[in-house]
């Protein structure tokens, strides 16, 4: 897509033109060294994988508009601290006649208005060198317009390179300090610790979930912390805890204002998950718990390191992480200082999730259970996306098993399927360009899933 600028595009392949021009070129000149109006600039993409970027013939003179490349109406979250950025290339080498001190390329960031950064003089160099330049701000408002403006303006020099212009959230950090386990019967509390060096995000709600982290439900009203510094820190006292706890998790959401805090995409959060052990001396030390599915079978394998009194295990089954069903006894070794394993199968046939947890059964009768196992049976997470957000194009990365071939598949939040296409993967990881996607598209949340016979990844997008 044509960047929005003030300067005038010129379709030369390769090329670049007078001045207050520019092109949009995967490498300045061709073999050699024609079709530009200036023989000895040089340069190509950024990230060096053959895309394109924007070169520049900067204007002679500040009787030109010093608009480079600007983007209207970006939804952000008002109170967020945000990061504008790009990439810069001094496109004529060292050695150039016109690389005059006083002529380098300069450029301005500016948001809303508000000059928020400057890169100074981008130096000239021997070798094409790209350059990071950037700065931060607050947004105010629920949308921001973005200006990259020219800071130098002579007829000589001032010539450049844009790429991977972007803007990113300078993410909070919500850090979660708790006990490994706990025994029933006694009393915990748990400590979250957020922290940001903007301050900005203040208000803050509690979760829980009963069910494994499928589904989360509000634990009182939102409220606000005070930061001393950069962080705050909140405890969540659970009381006193019993074996029905176990496996349940309790989620810290922040975000910069309580409207904010039910939207997704302005919020940062961490869960800590409650782990409950039997009182008093553990008959069995149970050192792992794991299981995978596959072609409708659960496999569930579990080790102990010592068994004192032992009498058996029971495995439970659940389809929603809370009502759960006797599958199986199994008989234990009873008496043991020595690592033992176990397993069985399970044959199930489940449409996305299946969890399973294990209790331990003395020959007292006195019992302790397993945290909660969670096996995904029509999903599985392993894909990235990037830039999120993003605006015309984006990149899917992800491993496969093995050579294949995908359906990638886009829907908007109301589940209506308004983009396919058929893809590639090759065993090993993947790197996926999506681009030339519908100018119709609105900014907003998108879901994007990556599906054949074997995979079914699931992710979401947020688009500019």
């Amino acid at each position: 897509a044509i960047p929005c600028s003030d300067y005038t595009y010129t379709a030369a392949s390769g090329g670049l033109q007078p001045e207050f021009t520019y092109s949009i070129v995967k490498t300045i000149g061709n073999t050699s060294g024609g079709n530009c109006l200036k023989g000895d600039w040089r340069g190509s993409d950024h990230t060096g994988d053959g895309g394109y970027f924007m070169a520049v013939n900067g204007a002679p003179s500040i009787g030109y508009s010093p608009v480079f490349y600007q983007i209207k109406n970006i939804r952000v979250c008002p109170g967020t601290t945000y990061e504008f950025s790009a990439w810069v290339l001094n496109i004529l080498p060292s050695t150039s006649i016109a690389a005059k001190a006083g002529s380098e390329p300069n450029i301005t960031f500016s948001v809303n208005g508000n000059n928020i950064a400057n890169s100074g003089p981008i130096a000239y160099t021997s070798t094409p060198t790209w350059v990071k330049v950037g700065g931060t701000f607050v947004a105010t408002t629920d949308s921001v317009n973005l200006q990259v403006l020219n800071a130098t303006a002579v007829a000589s020099g001032n010539d450049l390179g844009l790429d991977d212009i972007s803007i990113n959230v300078c993410e909070s950090q919500v850090a979660v300090n708790g006990p490994s386990s706990v025994t029933e019967g006694n009393a915990v509390t748990v400590n979250y610790v957020v922290t940001d060096p903007a301050k900005a995000n203040t208000w803050y709600k509690w979760q829980k979930s009963t069910n494994g982290g499928a589904s989360f439900s509000d634990l009182g009203s939102a409220a606000q912390a005070t930061y001393t510094g950069s962080t705050f820190t909140l405890p969540l006292a659970l009381g006193i805890v019993n074996s029905t706890m176990n496996g349940y998790k309790y989620r810290l959401v922040v975000s910069t204002s309580q409207a904010s805090l039910t939207n997704v995409v302005c919020t940062y959060f961490n869960d800590f998950t409650l782990i409950v052990t039997a009182g008093g001396p553990l008959p069995v030390q149970l050192t792992s718990f794991t299981g995978s599915y596959s072609n409708s079978i659960a496999a569930l394998n579990w080790q102990t390191s010592q068994e004192l009194n032992s009498d058996y295990f029971e495995l439970f089954r659940s389809y929603d992480g809370v009502d759960f069903v006797s599958v199986t006894k199994v008989k234990s070794a009873g008496y043991s200082n020595t690592i033992k394993n176990y397993s069985f199968l399970d044959h199930v046939s489940a449409s996305n999730h299946v969890y399973y947890r294990l209790k331990q059964v003395d020959i007292n009768g006195k019992e302790s259970f397993s945290s909660i196992v969670n096996l995904s049976v029509g999903a599985r997470t392993g894909v990235d996306v990037f830039p999120n957000p993003f605006n015309n194009n984006f990149t899917v990365s992800l491993a496969s098993a093995k050579t294949t071939s995908a359906t990638l598949k886009i829907q908007n939040t109301s589940g209506q399927l308004i983009y396919t296409k058929n893809i590639s993967l090759s065993k090993g990881n993947n790197s996926i360009v999506i681009n030339n996607l519908p100018s119709s598209w609105g900014s907003g949340i998108y879901y994007v899933t990556i599906v054949n016979e074997e995979i079914n990844y699931n992710t979401k997008l947020q688009k500019l």
